[in-house]
């Protein structure tokens, strides 16, 4: 797998990653019916990598998610930043735009 990010997304993350170390991770929610193909992936920030998370390659910083979350993902994705929030992509879906960062403390 792999991620790009675009420059408004990385001028976005700049200014949100200044204060402290953390790690840019992909997490997968299971929907409101509970079926894992109703999920919604969200962006957030996390001080410690937990152990079943693995590294995803990008043109900028490491993102890391679950390995079970792979199978929901196709192998190349975007991150964007638009003034609605991030928006997170492959070229033939959107998993999900208006996204704002969660901060794990």
């Amino acid at each position: 797998m792999e991620i790009h990010f675009t420059e408004q997304a990385i001028n976005k993350l700049l200014n949100q990653l200044k204060s402290r170390s953390y790690y840019l991770c992909l997490i997968y929610e299971v929907g409101g019916c509970g079926s894992p193909l109703d999920g919604v992936i969200r962006l957030q920030l996390i001080m410690t990598i937990p152990s079943n998370y693995v590294k995803i390659s990008t043109n900028w910083i490491p993102v890391y998610t679950e390995s079970s979350t792979l199978m929901f993902l196709e192998d190349i994705l975007t991150i964007d930043f638009q003034s609605s929030g991030y928006l997170v992509k492959s070229n033939n879906q959107i998993y999900g735009s208006g996204y704002s960062l969660s901060i794990d403390k």
